[in-house]
C-alpha cells in the first residue's frame, strides 16, 4: 500500500529523476519566466536584508533595528497587500518590497549582532545562513519536482498551525518558559518549512491561472525564508550558550576541586 509521501511525490520505482525534472520543463514558458523573476527578486531581497543587518551592526543607518524599523516594515507590507498589481503601481510596489526587506534586515540586526558577540568569527551566522539555504533549497526543489500540486490544500492546516504558534508565543511572554520557547522554535521551523512547499506550489498554480504578481509571490517566499533563518539562528545561539555555560560550570568545579 502506497504511503502519502509516495502518492504526493510518486513511487520510487515508477517516478525517475528524469521524469521529476521533466515536470519542471513541462511548465509553460511564461510560468518558467515568472519563476525566474520571482527567485531573482528573492535574491535581491536577501542582499537588501544583509545590508540592513550590516547597517544596524555598524551604525551606518539613521536608526538601528527596533520598534521603528518594525513599524516602517509593517507599513510597507500593508502597502504591498493593499495596492493592486497594475502597471501604474509596479515601481511603487517594488519600492515597498525592497524597503520591507531592508527594514527586516535592520530588525533582525540585534539578533545577528548577539550571535557575533558570542562568536566574533561569524561562524554561527554563517552556519545559520548555510542551513537555511539548504533547507529552503531542498523544500523548494521538492515542491518544483513534485508531479502533483497536492500541497496547495495545506493552507488551512498551516494557517491553523501558525495561529496556534502565535498564541503559544503570547502565553509564553507571560510565563517565560524555556521549554515552551524551545518548542516554539522547532514547531515554527517545521511550519515555515511547510509554507515553503505550500507557497511554491501555490505560486505555480496562480501563475497557471494567470496571476503573475511577482512582488506578492516574492514576498511570500521571503517571509518563509526569514522565518526559517531566524529560528535556526535562535537555535544555534541557544546551543552555543548552553555549551559555553556547561564549559564554565566544569571549569568552576575543577577550580573548586583544586582548592581542596
Amino acid at each position: 500500500m502506497s504511503t502519502s509521501f509516495e502518492s504526493t511525490f510518486g513511487n520510487r520505482n515508477s517516478f525517475s529523476t528524469f521524469e521529476a525534472f521533466k515536470n519542471v520543463s513541462d511548465l509553460s514558458k511564461p510560468i518558467q519566466q515568472h519563476l525566474i523573476k520571482v527567485y531573482t527578486a528573492l535574491a535581491v531581497l536577501c542582499l537588501l536584508t544583509a545590508a540592513g543587518s550590516y547597517a544596524h551592526i555598524t551604525g551606518l543607518f539613521l536608526f538601528g533595528g527596533g520598534l521603528l524599523s518594525f513599524l516602517i516594515g509593517l507599513v510597507s507590507l500593508i502597502g504591498i497587500t493593499v495596492l493592486p498589481d497594475t502597471p501604474n503601481n509596479k515601481n511603487l510596489r517594488y519600492g515597498l518590497l525592497f524597503n520591507f526587506a531592508f527594514m527586516e534586515g535592520l530588525s533582525i540586526g540585534p539578533l545577528i549582532d548577539h550571535a557575533l558577540n558570542i562568536n566574533s568569527s561569524g561562524q554561527i551566522v554563517l552556519m545559520a545562513t548555510t542551513i537555511t539555504s539548504l533547507i529552503f533549497g531542498s523544500f523548494t526543489i521538492s515542491s518544483l519536482l513534485s508531479n502533483k500540486r497536492t500541497f496547495i490544500y495545506l493552507g488551512g492546516v498551516l494557517a491553523s498551525a501558525i495561529s496556534a504558534l502565535f498564541w503559544m508565543s503570547f502565553i509564553n511572554a507571560f510565563i517565560g518558559s524555556r521549554l515552551l520557547f524551545t518548542a516554539e522554535l522547532y514547531v515554527g521551523l517545521l511550519i515555515f518549512c511547510g509554507y515553503v512547499i505550500y507557497d511554491t506550489q501555490l505560486i505555480i498554480y496562480r501563475a497557471t491561472i494567470g496571476s503573475r504578481d511577482v512582488v506578492r509571490h516574492t514576498l511570500d517566499l521571503f517571509v518563509d525564508l526569514i522565518g526559517i533563518f531566524v529560528r535556526i539562528l535562535f537555535i544555534l545561539i541557544k546551543n552555543s550558550e548552553e555549551k559555553e555555560n556547561g564549559r564554565r560550570r566544569r571549569n568552576n568545579r575543577r577550580t573548586q576541586y583544586s582548592a581542596y
